[in-house]
Parts: structure tokens; C-alpha cells; sequence
């Protein structure tokens, strides 16, 4: 596997936190202060938005669930008939679309859980969902995001993801294909969660299938969703533009050092695993990072996401964007280069110079009317009706611009449950937020 792919694979799998190894640098740190605590109910313990982002929950506060490796997952790949041929460079997504079954051993309500941006059907958030859902009595079924390199190659239609509805389709379709495959799992009901943009596309999947009536889905649950997804990439590329010293341009430098801050923080504490919420927690607490600092660690993760899609949709569509046109890549060929340009990159020249241009030419759809599109407000009046859909969200995610939290919430009357604190995602795995997923789909919240 290509070197910058493999570690984007590996940074988003570990739900952002091994961005914030570069927090153990001492340049850019305010000085330290003990760590505040919640005088709140709600006891989550990082009250800071970016540190919750990047950190998670840490192990202590987190909900009690069976560990990952003993529960019964199981991975497939599914081979859809049809597909586009897979680009040579690809060549180890050719075994089809990856996912996972947890399944119970007899009859029993279904989940199907969909990753956020950038994540894979294996990463951590959906892990929480494996292990909380099948302790609950669920089976589990857990599909990669439309923007994670498996998906846009093997089952999305454009290989240019961004467009809710098109993306919730590829998403539809899969689900579909995946219970034809997995006939013998019995049944009792099916449901649907995701997670920021997934959860997004769990709203449009859910409207989809009032139409379609494939499924049926009994209850859906939002975590985190953006209500603008062009809001919220400009959001996320200033936190990366506006905290580097020389801005993108210095991207490359500034990845590098991090990587260094990283090696050596864990010289210093080989008895925390890199691989957990503890390591980076640990990290906090000693080093107290700025907001500046943390923001600009949380854009790496959002921006290396964005490069690799970059990177497949101008591959696969060969658009010369780039690499250029007519370039046969494979599985030796240095990628290096493609990978140092795309990081000086962000999502917004992905939407305006990709994104945009594509679904403008294809559907006679006006720039206005698509970023309009992207918005939770375009199916509105379907979220305010629908008593099956539900909400979970924090007041203080970073990724919203000011009061859209507050539209948000009055798309749920009476079905979103909001909390003071938890940045972006952050809390999902906390005792609290883990009880109330699983009480929404029993029923228990009511």
C-alpha cells in the first residue's frame, strides 16, 4: 500500500487522536494548568472542543462494553456487479467493498452504521457501535464512509463524493446488496446510525427509503451531523490555514514535525499505547496545548482525508487535476509527489475546483442550488415530520458556525438530546452517550 495513503488510513482510523501527538512539542503551549473539570451533570471530562475532538473519551469514562476481539465480527467484501474497472493504482481494493457483520446468534434487530468523513468500516467510532449495539442484543453491520478510498472505488457511482443524495443512494444500494448476501442473518427489525457526515447521509438514506420501501427502517439516529457540509469545510480548512505558521503552503513542513513530536512524546511514556484515548489524554494534561495549536492538528487529520479524495476522484474520473491526464499509475508507481501537492489542498478546492464543476456539468444544477443541496435544511420539512429519526449532538462542535447548533435542534422537536460539551464526536464512546444510543433504539429514552 502507497505510503501517504496507508498513513491517512492509519491517522483517521484512530479517530484523530494521533494528530494530537504534535501537541507535545513545547512550541505553541500555554502554560500548563490542571486540567478543568465539569461542575456540570453531565461529567464528560473535556470541556475544551478541540481537545475533545481530537482526544475522545478517555478510558476511564468511558461506557462498559465487551472488548472489540471478542465479539463476533466478521469481514466481507462485497462485489458489486457493474462497478467501474478499478484504476491499477487501486489494486488492493479489488477484493470489493469492505465490511463488517456482528451478528447475534439468533433472530434480532439489525444496525446498519455508517463511518464519518475519511473513515473506514473498521475505525474506532465504529468499533463503539460493534460493541455497544451487539452487547444491546443488535446485529451490526458497519459500512465505510462514501469519502474513505474502499468505498469511492468499489461502490460509488462518480468516484466524487459530496453530493448527499447521490452518495445516500451508492449508500442504499449497498445496503441492499449486503443483506442479499447476508440472507441467513435473521431479522426482526432494521435501524440506521452514523456519524458527522454519515450521519448526514443516514437522514437522506432514511428519506430514500420511504420511497423505495427496500428496507424499512425502524429507527434512525443522527450523532454530530454538519447542517451545511460547505460550512463546515471551510470551517475546517481555516482551522488548518489560519493555526500553521506560513499557512498551507507549509503544510508539508509542519506534518513533518508533528510526526517527529510524536515519536518522541512516546519515547518518553512507552507504557501508554499510541493506539488508545489515554496516550493523547496524558498528553493534554501535560502539555496544555493553545486552541491555536489544537485546531490546526485537528485540520491535518480533516485535511488528509481530503487529499486522498482528491486524489481517487481525479484518478478514477481522469480529470488532470493532479496527476495528469491519460497518466497510467500502478502499483510501484511514487506517488510522493501527487502526495505533498494535494496536502497544500483543502476540502474548499476540492468543492470548488471538483466537486462543483462535476455535478454543475452533469445535472445543470447552479453552484447555489448545490451547496444549498449539501444543507440539512433541504429536507427539513421530512426531519421536523419524521418520529422515527432522532438527534445526538454537542452545543460547543466545532465544525457548526455560530447558531446553526440552535437550526439544528429545531429540526427534532422533541428528538434531539444536545449536550453542553464534547466537540466534535468526542464523547460518542462516554458512558452517558453510549446509554442513550442504545436507549434510543429500545425505547428506554421515552
Amino acid at each position: 500500500m502507497h505510503n501517504f495513503i496507508k498513513t491517512s488510513i492509519i491517522l483517521l482510523s484512530l479517530n484523530y487522536t494521533a494528530v494530537f501527538a504534535a501537541a507535545t512539542s513545547n512550541n505553541g503551549f500555554a502554560k500548563e494548568e490542571p486540567l478543568k473539570e465539569s461542575s456540570s451533570k453531565y461529567s464528560y471530562p473535556l470541556e475544551n472542543p478541540y481537545a475533545a475532538t481530537i482526544i475522545g473519551t478517555p478510558k476511564e469514562f468511558q461506557a462498559v462494553l465487551p472488548q472489540f476481539t471478542r465479539i463476533p465480527h466478521k469481514e466481507y467484501h462485497l462485489k458489486i456487479l457493474g462497478a467501474r474497472t478499478i484504476p491499477d493504482v487501486f489494486w488492493y481494493h479489488s477484493r470489493g467493498l469492505d465490511y463488517a457483520v456482528t451478528a447475534q446468534k439468533k433472530k434480532a434487530p439489525l444496525i446498519f452504521a455508517i463511518a464519518g468523513t475519511g473513515a473506514g468500516h473498521r475505525s474506532a467510532k465504529m468499533q463503539v457501535f460493534q460493541r455497544a449495539f451487539y452487547q444491546a442484543g443488535y446485529h451490526v453491520i458497519t459500512i465505510s464512509s462514501p469519502t474513505f478510498t474502499n468505498f469511492m472505488v468499489n461502490a460509488s457511482k462518480t468516484a466524487i463524493p459530496g453530493n448527499l443524495k447521490a452518495d445516500s443512494a451508492d449508500l442504499y444500494k449497498v445496503m441492499q446488496l449486503i443483506l442479499s448476501e447476508q440472507a441467513n442473518l435473521e431479522v426482526t427489525d432494521y435501524n440506521l446510525i452514523g456519524y458527522s457526515l454519515g450521519a448526514s447521509q443516514a437522514a437522506f438514506v432514511a428519506q430514500l427509503d420511504e420511497q423505495k420501501k427496500a428496507i424499512g427502517f425502524n429507527k434512525v439516529l443522527m450523532i454530530n451531523p454538519p447542517l451545511n457540509l460547505f460550512h463546515s469545510v471551510k470551517l475546517l480548512d481555516a482551522m488548518l490555514e489560519d493555526n500553521i505558521p506560513g499557512g498551507a503552503d507549509n503544510f508539508n513542513a509542519f506534518f513533518k514535525e508533528f510526526m517527529a513530536n510524536i515519536t518522541a512524546y512516546h519515547r518518553e511514556h512507552q507504557k501508554l499505547s499510541m493506539t488508545g484515548p489515554n496516550f493523547f489524554y496524558s498528553a493534554y494534561k501535560d502539555k496544555n496545548p493553545t486552541d491555536s495549536k489544537m485546531k490546526a492538528l485537528i485540520g491535518i487529520a480533516f485535511r488528509i482525508s481530503s487529499s486522498d479524495m482528491m486524489f481517487v476522484s481525479d484518478v478514477f474520473n481522469n480529470m488532470g487535476y493532479l496527476v495528469p491526464k491519460k497518466t497510467q499509475l500502478n502499483s510501484t508507481s511514487s506517488l510522493t509527489h501527487y502526495s505533498k501537492a494535494s496536502r497544500r489542498l483543502g476540502f474548499s478546492d476540492y468543492v470548488e475546483d471538483i466537486y462543483l464543476p462535476y455535478f454543475s456539468q452533469v445535472t445543470g444544477t447552479s453552484r447555489d442550488d448545490l451547496i444549498a443541496q449539501s444543507s440539512l435544511l433541504s429536507i427539513k420539512d421530512y426531519l421536523r415530520q419524521s418520529e422515527k429519526i432522532g438527534l445526538m449532538h454537542n452545543e460547543d462542535d466545532p465544525i457548526l458556525k455560530d447558531g446553526e447548533i440552535d437550526t439544528i435542534k429545531n429540526l427534532f422537536p422533541g428528538r434531539a438530546m444536545v449536550y453542553p460539551y464534547g466537540g466534535h464526536c468526542g464523547n460518542m464512546d462516554y458512558k452517558d452517550n453510549v446509554a442513550y444510543m442504545v436507549n434510543f433504539f429500545s425505547g428506554s429514552n421515552q
